[in-house]
């Protein structure tokens, strides 16, 4: 399952300094970041993934700053694994439930 394989390589790549979670923690951290697929599909035997990224945090400028963190993240991925990454959009709002700011990008994988 292609979303282990991506929390598994964000985790190492954080080293545990911003939490990576597949769903909204219930003791939220001060900024972590949360994903999900959006979309699936195969074509010619690849499978392709959309999945949309949310990054959190306390303030706006932390959240921008951890959004950046992940491009790097995932442009990382992209040159070091066999899991082609590729941003396809983002924008930034308040989570008004959570009460936290959040940055949204979205990334289509190949693998």
């Amino acid at each position: 399952m292609i979303e282990v394989e991506v929390k598994d390589f964000l985790d190492t790549y954080f080293e545990g300094n911003v939490s990576v979670c597949l769903e909204i923690p219930k003791n939220m951290p001060k900024k972590f970041i949360v994903f999900q697929c959006v979309d699936k599909g195969r074509e010619d035997y690849i499978e392709a993934v959309t999945l949309e990224f949310c990054t959190y945090a306390d303030s706006k400028y932390e959240a921008a700053l951890l959004e950046e963190s992940l491009r790097e993240a995932m442009d990382s991925m992209h040159s070091t694994t066999d899991i082609s990454c590729k941003i396809s959009g983002g924008d930034d709002d308040m989570d008004t439930s959570l009460k936290k700011y959040r940055y949204r990008c979205y990334y289509n994988l190949h693998h």
